[in-house]
């Protein structure tokens, strides 16, 4: 018997799901983010289970821990420069949470109008 093979020519325009580009475009990334965010997830779990296995760490303590208050706010300032950062990179403005949240707190106070 004689084996066969077919060349795949898999150039060529990327595939549609939905009728707008842009839309396309969003649910692309979209999908990779949670893609991304999978994998991160699943290598935070290794490691957790590698660590209570070696006993650096007991069973339960990571998700028991709590950051202190200067902790928190430098993961605020973090969390606040990577969305600025995205954003910036799509070229969209971008309101932090302190600014939307006194912003609502402002207009349901009725001073914003």
């Amino acid at each position: 018997m004689t084996e066969r093979t077919q060349a795949l020519d898999t150039r060529g325009s990327r595939p549609a799901f939905f009728s707008s580009p842009d839309l396309d475009a969003m649910m692309t990334a979209l999908l990779e983010t949670m893609s991304q965010l999978w994998a991160t997830r699943d290598y935070a779990r290794a490691l957790e289970k590698l660590l209570v296995e070696k006993g650096v760490l007991g069973e339960g303590e990571l998700d028991a821990m709590d950051w202190t208050a200067e902790e928190n706010l430098r993961n605020h300032a973090a969390r606040e420069a990577f969305f600025a950062d995205a954003f910036r990179a799509i070229g969209a403005d971008f309101q932090g949470a302190r600014q939307r949240t006194a912003e609502i707190d402002e207009h349901a106070s009725g001073a914003g109008e």
